[in-house]
């Protein structure tokens, strides 16, 4: 898991990177937006199994909150199940979002550039 957030960390940090140079006075290209669709629909993809993976994890400390304690020496139980549920929560989120990215990286894979006359 240390390698998966370590990864998470930096990919984030790209991710922000590249959005905060990018100049929103110069229209991107038809490829690059479908290229950037296509990375989408990878990136909500790879997050859903992550978010799944999580669950999996989390599922096993739910399955024994004994070994599991709050911050205040309380008990997990409760705090446990409130991440498992906005877990199945980000999960369905993300199928939503996959889907839509998906579906738009479809829509523009119909285009082609204009051929305007001389």
């Amino acid at each position: 898991m240390a390698t998966i957030a370590t990864t998470l960390a930096g990919t984030s940090r790209a991710i922000h990177r590249a959005i905060r140079a990018t100049d929103p006075a110069r229209a991107a290209s038809l490829t690059q937006l479908r290229d950037t669709g296509w990375e989408l629909t990878q990136l909500t993809a790879e997050l859903t199994d992550l978010v799944a993976l999580l669950a999996d994890y989390t599922g096993r400390h739910t399955d024994q909150p004994e070994r599991v304690r709050r911050a205040d020496g309380g008990p997990a139980g409760e705090d446990l199940a409130h991440a498992s549920r906005h877990l199945t929560s980000l999960r369905r989120s993300l199928d939503i979002a996959h889907t839509e990215a998906r579906d738009y990286y479809t829509a523009l894979s119909h285009l082609n550039p204009a051929q305007l006359p001389p």
